[in-house]
This record gives C-alpha cells, structure tokens and sequence, in this order.
C-alpha cells in the first residue's frame, strides 16, 4: 500500500514509464506487463484500489502465508498483463490494481470453495457475474466516474484469470505434494 502512495506521488512523466503501454511493451519494456498495477489514474482511483486491497486483506488475509498471497499477487498481475498483451489489442494503456484485485477474489472465494463453503461459491458466482455484466454491457454506470477515466473491464476478466491459474496451481499441489 506504501509503494503505491509513494508510486503515484511521482511525477506524471515518471508513472507514464512504469504504466501499461502497448507501444513501449512492443519496443521492449516487458516491466510495464506488471508495473502498471501499482500506479492509478488519480488519488482516488488509488484510494478505491487500496480500499480493495484492505478489504480483501481482512476477509482473506490469514488464508495463505504472506508468501503465498505474494505468488498470488504477481500471477493474478502477470495474467492481466499478458491477457490485455495478447488478447486485447484494442487496449494501448492502462493502470490500476483493480485486475490484479479480480485476482486476488477469486484466489479468496474460490480458496474457500474449495474448502466447502457453499456461501463462497455464491460470492464467486457474483464476481464472475460481475465480470460478465461488464463484457456484455459495460463497466458499472458509476465506476467511471469515480476513477476519474475509462475503466478497463478487460483488465478484471484476465487478472481473473491470473487468479483462478494461481489457485489451480496451488490446489495441484497440495493434492500432489502429500505423495513426494
């Protein structure tokens, strides 16, 4: 949460080095691919992601060592970028947390899915929905405004993405690991 408050206290020019940006990733700057998600628009597109990020981290912060929530992090953030890379080329520049934060949900609810929690899988169920509703129609009618720009939803379904390999991966091995 600090790197990003110091991150968007940088100068402008300075964050533009570090976002998303399709043209500079083609010329070779593959960082941007996992930059980008630590630097906002404006302050309260920061102040909406780390309210994110708290919330996420009271409901599933003591579910994995701070480890594992860091493998989590950097995949749900890798798939993001990578997706909106390969698979959106409409998409020339983007930054926020909030793919990596459609990530994160799904490791947390679908962690306790898998775990037997019936409500979990009702959760998930809202997050894929929502997801869904933004592919089909649009972001959410007052997301944009409160970011203060176009909200990528592109950004959501594959930090999704990055999330659910994270939590198959995870799930793999500990159904693995007992057998070594």
């Amino acid at each position: 949460m600090l790197l990003m408050v110091g991150l968007q206290a940088m100068p402008v020019a300075w964050q533009h080095a570090i976002r998303y940006d399709r043209g500079a990733i083609e010329a070779g700057q593959w960082w941007r691919l996992l930059s980008a998600h630590f630097i906002h628009l404006n302050w309260s597109h920061l102040a909406l992601n780390l309210a994110g990020l708290g919330l996420g981290t009271w409901l599933f912060g003591t579910d994995r060592s701070p480890g594992r929530w860091m493998l989590a992090t950097f995949l749900a953030a890798a798939g993001c970028g990578l997706g909106l890379y390969w698979f959106t080329p409409s998409v020339g520049w983007c930054v926020g947390l909030s793919g990596v934060l459609h990530g994160l949900m799904v490791v947390g609810f679908g962690g306790w899915v898998l775990a037997g929690d019936r409500w979990a899988a009702l959760l998930l169920a809202l997050v894929v929905g929502k997801m869904a509703w933004e592919q089909l129609g649009g972001d959410m009618p007052w997301t944009g405004s409160m970011v203060g720009g176009t909200v990528i939803t592109a950004a959501h379904v594959w930090g999704a993405v990055g999330g659910a390999l994270y939590l198959a991966g995870e799930a793999i091995w500990y159904r693995w690991r007992p057998q070594v």
